[in-house]
């Protein structure tokens, strides 16, 4: 679970500082990069969450 976790966390961060970064250089340019990268590291979020899901509902068949 823990990796899982990580795996969510390491997204979310490089998330928030590409469009931090986008925000501080300016311009259109740096704009639709950060949220290029942003959309690419959204589906790696989305993925990791339904690996916790997945983890979390097999925990849950096992407990029955």
């Amino acid at each position: 679970m823990g990796e899982a976790l990580n795996g969510l966390c390491q997204p979310l961060t490089v998330l928030q500082c590409r469009l931090a970064r986008g925000e501080l250089i300016g311009g259109p340019e740096a704009r639709r990069e950060a949220i290029a990268v942003a959309l690419v590291e959204c589906a790696r979020v989305n993925m990791a969450v339904g690996l916790i899901r997945e983890m979390l509902q097999h925990e849950l068949q096992m407990d029955r």
